[in-house]
């Protein structure tokens, strides 16, 4: 199917076709020799010989080949393991292009409607699952070590969080752990969670919907509700509050796009049910608020953030019908430490009366 450029488009992925040996969506185009060949009109795809360099041991494979291909071979759909990712799926592809380049064999039989393991493929899953496993729980032991020979917990936290309430946070872990001390960290508004899954952070204190949220566990902390930011003089800044359908023709100050479901969900996605206009892209809170100041947009917020940034220039109105915002204590999924435990249960606490 022809798309508005004029290239092919798979129906089922989405992706664009073009000249290369694969799509977008790491399948091999017809006639192609990638590591499977389908003759046009031909039988099932069988593999290829690959050169003999290939055949070798000491391979150099790495840990994160094989989580990608972990991925995909779970989800058998290139688009949906490189969401769960939360990569670019032509990067994706490319680096299992590579690893199949590297094991000399094919792992996945592409076609243009499905993905499926091949025989060396299902061989190498459960191994791949394993080594990934056990790469993770090591990184896991050695941050919880390096924090106690350090005598810290490090944590991550988004600009708009209350300082009121990291600093009660902070007192009630303190009495729980006396012999740690926790050190904050600002988290980058272009990868909300990114120092968390990288191991710089054990925990973080962030808004839902976060990208990798498959590789985390949450507990949500304080739930609130949604208000809209607007220049003085607006149009809508005389009204005491404004409902959805207000804001639908108005133009928004967004996230970056890198923190992929957050944008949306600040973008009122989940209440609009379309994306409006963006008229800028910014990375921190003071753009955000000088672009809204100068009227190059509106912007959705927390509660939480309408008491924390009181700023010149700007008003703030509730939204009736938005649905709730959500702020979670956030770490890596399966850290059972219980220096972690503890963190989580002094967040609970200090927002139980919130």
């Amino acid at each position: 199917m022809l798309d508005g450029g004029g290239e092919r488009r798979d129906p089922e992925h989405g992706c664009h076709r073009g000249d290369d040996a694969e799509d977008d969506c790491g399948q091999a185009l017809p006639g192609v020799h990638t590591g499977m060949f389908r003759p046009e009109g031909g039988p099932s795809p069988r593999p290829l010989v690959m050169p003999d360099r290939h055949y070798r041991y000491g391979m150099d494979v790495s840990t994160r080949s094989l989580r990608y291909f972990v991925a995909v071979a779970e989800e058998l759909h290139f688009t949906r393991a490189a969401e769960r990712l939360y990569v670019a799926q032509p990067a994706l592809s490319k680096a299992v292009r590579r690893l199949e380049e590297e094991l000399g064999t094919a792992l996945f039989v592409r076609s243009r409607h499905s993905v499926a393991l091949t025989e060396a493929g299902r061989s190498l899953l459960p191994v791949a699952r394993t080594a990934v496993e056990a790469l993770d729980d090591w990184e896991r032991q050695a941050r919880a070590d390096r924090d106690a020979a350090a005598r810290m917990l490090q944590v991550g936290y988004h600009s708009a969080v209350s300082p009121a309430l990291l600093r009660d946070v902070t007192e009630r872990f303190a009495a729980l752990r006396p012999d740690l001390r926790i050190e904050l960290r600002l988290n980058d508004w272009d990868d909300p969670a990114g120092t968390v899954l990288s191991g710089r952070d054990r925990a973080a204190l962030l808004r839902l919907p976060v990208p990798g949220a498959n590789l985390l566990d949450h507990v949500v902390i304080v739930r609130e509700g949604r208000c809209v930011v607007l220049p003085e003089g607006h149009r809508l800044a005389g009204r005491a509050s404004v409902r959805l359908a207000d804001l639908r023709d108005e133009t928004f100050v967004a996230l970056p796009s890198s923190s992929g479901p957050l944008r949306e969900h600040w973008l009122a996605l989940d209440g609009l049910g379309t994306l409006p206009r963006i008229g800028v892209e910014v990375h921190n809170s003071e753009d955000y608020f000088l672009a809204i100041q100068s009227g190059r947009g509106i912007a959705m917020v927390a509660e939480m953030t309408a008491r924390v940034y009181r700023r010149p220039g700007v008003v703030y109105r509730p939204v009736e019908d938005a649905p709730e915002a959500e702020l979670a204590v956030v770490w890596p999924r399966g850290d059972a430490d219980p220096v972690l435990r503890d963190f989580v249960r002094a967040c609970v606490e200090a927002t139980e009366s919130y």
